[in-house]
């Protein structure tokens, strides 16, 4: 007997990390998988911020969107699609629609994973700002009608939230979990402890990153960061009696992170297994923080002088995380004392309690997201 299709859109490049994020090893058991990379057709310009690339052999890659909508064609019926593509301009819509009018079962994805600038409510929008705002998500979610999957999974009420507030009241809404703390549910036996910290590397400001694709410019020199990050990574392992090793982001494993942190040991596409393991994590925002949470560890993040006087969202990003988890934020800039340190180490329970349901899991059995997906989507489908 043949299996089904699952036909994997993705706007980006493909990478091995996507491929375990997604689970991918254990859906292709029970269906046969297919990716589609669109970065290249989408979003070129984007294409120089990532380091590596998936050679597995269910991926493909279109430079243009005529080629792909053939091999789409081919394959698409009868299939199930995961789409990760949203219509934020006009191919990206029309790849939307080329995806919904196929007729085979469409499901998309809205999965967060951390907070973003406005979550804990440090921006207050005035009157009309609010009355813009639900304007503008009135005309999204029922222009975009056309373009939206039938069915979205979510991980965090905040998700559930935006799905409710930005697409049609049709769609069917999958409870599932960010993609990082499904991840730790399917990893969760490792956690043998070592006398490490682990440094959730995001490539800011020593890369180019996501700024290739918004367009903005970063206003954060590397030399305003890392030599004092350096310093206080060297003071934590004095006071704590451990050592600060990195976690290098999965858009830049394979460029070389020497000249940005020394001797220190960078590792590549183990950032759940050495969270899983260490005694503490140290970052600033990023999704990964959904590691520290899932497998109770201490966290600390870390801020400097320039991103406090930038005109960039990463500074409220960062307070956001902090209130929302109840971790210590320290100023890279600043002396910091050992007992500051040594209380950071501190968990709060009950606020991390609710970072996980707000912004890490909509469920409440464990289930990881591929076993979720073969029981409400690839099986209810035969």
């Amino acid at each position: 007997m043949n299996k089904k299709k699952l036909i994997v859109i993705w706007p980006y490049r493909f990478r091995d990390f996507d491929w375990q994020r997604f689970e991918l090893e254990y859906l292709s058991q029970h269906v046969e998988v297919h990716v589609h990379e669109l970065i290249d057709a989408l979003t070129p310009e984007f294409a120089a911020a990532y380091a590596n690339q998936s050679e597995h052999r269910s991926v493909k890659r279109f430079s243009s969107l005529e080629e792909w909508r053939r091999e789409f064609k081919k394959i698409s019926k009868d299939a199930i699609i995961f789409s990760h593509v949203k219509p934020t301009n006009l191919k990206s819509a029309l790849v939307c629609f080329i995806t919904r009018r196929s007729g085979a079962d469409l499901i998309g994805f809205s999965t967060g994973g951390v907070p973003n600038y406005a979550s804990a409510g440090l921006v207050k929008d005035v009157i009309y700002q609010k009355v813009l705002r639900s304007v503008f998500h009135f005309l999204r979610r029922n222009l975009f009608s056309f373009f939206a999957p039938r069915e979205i999974l979510v991980g965090g009420s905040e998700e559930e939230y935006r799905v409710r507030r930005d697409f049609p009241k049709g769609v069917l809404i999958i409870a599932g979990s960010s993609s990082d703390f499904s991840q730790a549910l399917v990893k969760k036996s490792a956690t043998n402890r070592e006398n490490i910290s682990v440094f959730l590397d995001t490539g800011f400001p020593g890369f180019l990153r996501d700024e290739l694709l918004t367009g903005s410019k970063e206003e954060v020199e590397p030399t305003q960061w890392y030599p004092n990050l350096l310093k206080l990574f060297d003071q934590i392992d004095r006071a704590l009696g451990i050592q600060t090793v990195i976690a290098i982001h999965p858009k830049h494993i394979g460029r070389d992170h020497s000249p940005l942190f020394g001797d220190r040991s960078t590792l590549g596409g183990q950032t759940p297994e050495m969270v899983a393991k260490c005694s503490l994590v140290i970052a600033t925002n990023s999704t990964s923080i959904s590691y520290a949470i899932a497998f109770e560890k201490p966290l600390i993040l870390v801020t400097c002088d320039a991103i406090e006087e930038s005109k960039q969202r990463k500074k409220l990003e960062i307070r956001n995380c902090g209130i929302e988890t109840g971790a210590k934020i320290f100023n890279i800039d600043r002396e910091h004392t050992e007992q500051e340190l040594r209380d950071a180490l501190v968990i709060d329970h009950a606020k991390r309690e609710l970072y996980k349901r707000k912004y890490l899991t909509s469920r409440t059995d464990g289930k990881p997201n591929y076993q979720v997906l073969l029981d409400e989507v690839i099986n209810a489908a035969d």
